[in-house]
């Protein structure tokens, strides 16, 4: 027995005459004549009356009909999965997001992936850079969103998705706060709210050379993980905090937001801190469809932030199944970015 033949008898008991089966499935008449002959040999039933004027289906052929219609189905339905499947239009991908990611155009990129690609399971989990490279190694995630400094170790493959510069968040009431532009040199003297180094060694590391570079060592009298964390400390007057300059597009009461030049405000210096890049990040080597669709989709939301909301337009939450996994905030993995 063979699809083909299940497909003919189909057309004809859905059409009872096989002139019009015929011509549905684009044969001539006499082979599906001698397909449903074979058939009905083969099963050793009649599926047919036949007449000079009429077709008509037996009892037995009225039952095949029934589960030949859920078969065919069936099979039609698996040959689309697994066509969509190597389009890169079904399966499962887990993605990692750092939280700051959330502030930048990265929910409204998702958000266009969903559209494009519904039939993709898309599993989305909130973690830390470092985690998000080991999780990424032994294959418990698919692709990453995650801060990028200095490179990243052998074995990755990534894509830009966007830079941006970092901005100092001062207490409203704070005396810089009143600045357009805040020196760097002005932070001397400024407690400063950082994450801990283990978080994010490069990123830290930089904003102590910068630091130095303008003459002082900055005063971290409070670390913080999270962002949020960092600003409610601002709002209360802890200190100031260096945050990604998409931290803008979440106003927050008591919390302002200045860009910080090399030298004094009049000069017009070069910003003093260093550029922070978002990357997608893969393990090296892989390249499937549905890897480069997302690539697509989410690439083309990438390019340069100045921190405000996509035509000033309200972040969209994620959504998804995103959520810290028991344990990272413990393990300090989960950066303030």
């Amino acid at each position: 027995m063979e699809l083909r033949q299940l497909r003919y008898f189909l057309a004809v008991a859905e059409e009872l005459h096989f002139g019009r089966a015929a011509r549905r499935m684009h044969v001539s008449q006499p082979p599906l004549s001698q397909q449903i002959q074979a058939l009905e040999e083969e099963l050793g039933v009649r599926l047919f009356e036949r007449t000079s004027r009429t077709v008509r289906a037996t009892p037995a052929g009225e039952a095949l009909r029934d589960d030949v219609q859920a078969l065919l189905s069936g099979v039609d339905a698996a040959v689309e999965r697994a066509r969509a499947t190597a389009r890169g239009e079904r399966g499962r991908l887990r993605l990692g997001f750092v939280v700051s990611a959330a502030a930048t155009r990265f929910p409204q990129a998702v958000a266009a992936y969903r559209v494009r690609c519904p039939g993709v399971r898309l599993e989305l989990r909130e973690m830390g850079t470092l985690l998000q490279l080991r999780r990424i190694e032994s294959g418990e995630l698919d692709v990453g969103l995650l801060r990028n400094l200095d490179g990243l170790p052998e074995g990755f493959d990534h894509a830009p998705f966007l830079h941006e510069p970092q901005v100092v968040a001062l207490p409203a009431q704070h005396p810089l706060a009143g600045l357009r532009m805040v020196p760097l040199a002005a932070l001397a003297g400024v407690p400063l709210i950082l994450y801990p180094r283990r978080v994010f060694p490069a990123a830290y590391d930089a904003i102590i050379a910068a630091c130095r570079g303008a003459g002082f060592s900055p005063e971290v009298p409070q670390e913080a993980v999270g962002l949020n964390t960092q600003r409610a400390l601002v709002a209360a007057g802890v200190g100031a905090a260096i945050v990604p300059a998409s931290a803008r597009s979440e106003p927050r009461e008591g919390v302002v937001y200045r860009d910080v030049a090399a030298g004094d405000e009049t000069t017009g210096g070069m910003p003093g801190l260093p550029e922070i890049r978002l990357d997608l990040v893969w393990r090296a080597g892989r390249d499937d469809a549905l890897l480069r669709g997302f690539l697509d989709v989410v690439g083309s939301f990438g390019g340069e932030d100045d921190g405000d909301a996509p035509n000033g337009d309200t972040v969209p939450p994620l959504g998804g199944d995103s959520g810290v996994a028991d344990g990272e905030d413990a393990e300090g993995e989960n950066p303030a970015d």
